[in-house]
């Protein structure tokens, strides 16, 4: 197997760890699965699992402690998403603001980033998400050279009827 066949894929939040390496087939599968599982648990965001203190007679339902807090790089073409902890939310700048323990998600315009995560925008991007307008104009960029690459284009460069 060459070295072009192979990947590596390293995961690493809140002592959990994963660690993918191998043919390039199978870490790219794994990794879209593990993604899925993220997205899963990440739509349950807003709405934290709450426990029983009380028996079987039913009682007064608390809020299990939130483990993960989804934050959201936001500019007008694109949505940078990072994982952090509530003890990191408490860290910084917004944590002198707010009480970050029932927080389960933060959109912070890209201009603000820095001064409120600094430490976060440093390579810990889970994953990007294009806006309308971020796609609209990745479309827009792309019409160029998928026009150049079509038929008619091709058979006019190469001086066939």
């Amino acid at each position: 197997m060459s070295k072009s066949d192979t990947t590596h894929f390293h995961f690493d939040f809140g002592g959990i760890t994963l660690e993918l390496s191998g043919e390039r087939e199978f870490v790219e599968k794994m990794y879209k699965q593990v993604m899925r599982d993220v997205a899963e648990a990440r739509s349950g965001a807003h709405n934290p699992p709450r426990a029983s203190k009380a028996g079987k007679g039913g009682g007064q339902a608390v809020p299990v402690k939130r483990r993960s807090v989804w934050v959201h790089r936001c500019s007008d073409l694109m949505r940078k998403i990072y994982m952090a902890t509530p003890a990191d939310v408490s860290a910084s700048i917004l944590g002198r603001a707010i009480d970050s323990e029932p927080v389960g998600v933060i959109y912070i315009d890209k201009g603000a980033f820095k001064g409120i995560f600094p430490e976060m925008d440093g390579g810990q991007t889970m994953w990007a998400e294009f806006t309308a307008a971020g796609k609209a104009k990745l479309a827009e960029a792309t019409r160029p050279a998928i026009q150049a690459l079509s038929p008619d284009v091709l058979k006019k460069s190469s001086g066939q009827p």
